[in-house]
């Protein structure tokens, strides 16, 4: 606002828990509380050196990308590519009811088999109680929308669903060798990934691929077999990888939801 000269300043959430909570990075997060939620306000005018500044670190549960509106369209077009990558693998031109299903349990946050169930019942009565839709035949952009819209999106929160999205691409990069993301996307949900703080963006492909492998363990859905996953597992332990001792990463000791979150429940 010009008239009072206020300046609004959006921070990362690692940035915002050091101002709010004086926590140094480099400390381990020895003193972060264990809360599900913290908010404060800041004032400060450029002519009285205080700056406006509302901040909070919640935890989903709110709308998707109320802050963050850039990703709504990636998020879109992620879930386009899925529907279309869904059709072709089962030779159809358009997504089946039983696709559908199995699809929807890769885009939902890696929760247990049986929490699995009953979203995507509850997802697929949604989309099929449009007319538009039959066992036979899912409108893509219906079932877009109900994606970006399901309940368990919204209450895992933004930063759960771009890694969820960001893993999803890589392993369809690395091992299936098709591209879920166009490049511009990708980058544009890299860069703020790492700008959020997420371990997940600075992930190798291997670290990707473990990180994949458990969560789809934990849905009940796994894309590899025992021998795969241990010969993967020593791999990532002689690189001295992270990833294996399933440590909790810096956004999660924040008390803030994460892909790796659902992995340590």
């Amino acid at each position: 606002e010009n008239n009072n000269n206020i300046i609004m300043v959006r921070f990362s959430p690692l940035a915002t828990a050091t101002l709010l909570l004086g926590v140094s990075l480099t400390e381990g997060f020895s003193r972060v509380p264990t809360t599900s939620f913290v908010q404060s306000r800041y004032y400060c005018r450029t002519t009285t050196a205080t700056t406006q500044l509302g901040m909070s670190l919640g935890l989903g549960g709110e709308e998707l990308f109320e802050d963050d509106e850039d990703m709504i369209p990636i998020a879109e077009h992620y879930v386009h590519a899925k529907y279309k990558e869904s059709a072709k693998e089962h030779g159809h031109e358009f997504c089946t009811e039983e696709d559908a299903r199995e699809m929807l349990k890769s885009v939902l946050p890696p929760v247990s088999s049986q929490e699995l169930e009953v979203e995507v019942t509850a997802t697929m009565r949604r989309i099929l109680s449009n007319s538009e839709n039959t066992p036979q035949k899912i409108n893509e952009e219906c079932f877009v929308k109900a994606i970006v819209q399901n309940s368990y999106w919204k209450q895992a929160g933004d930063i759960v669903v771009k890694e969820l999205m960001f893993l999803d691409a890589l392993h369809s990069y690395y091992q299936k060798g098709s591209s879920l993301l166009q490049k511009e996307d990708y980058d544009e949900l890299k860069d703020n990934l790492v700008w959020e703080g997420s371990s997940v963006a600075t992930m190798k492909a291997d670290e990707a691929l473990f990180v994949t492998a458990v969560a789809s363990s934990n849905r009940g859905e796994p894309i590899m077999d025992d021998s795969d996953y241990s010969n993967l597992k020593q791999r990532l332990q002689n690189a001295n990888s992270w990833v294996t001792d399933r440590e909790q990463d810096a956004l999660e000791k924040l008390g803030m939801n994460t892909f790796l979150g659902y992995l340590h429940r």
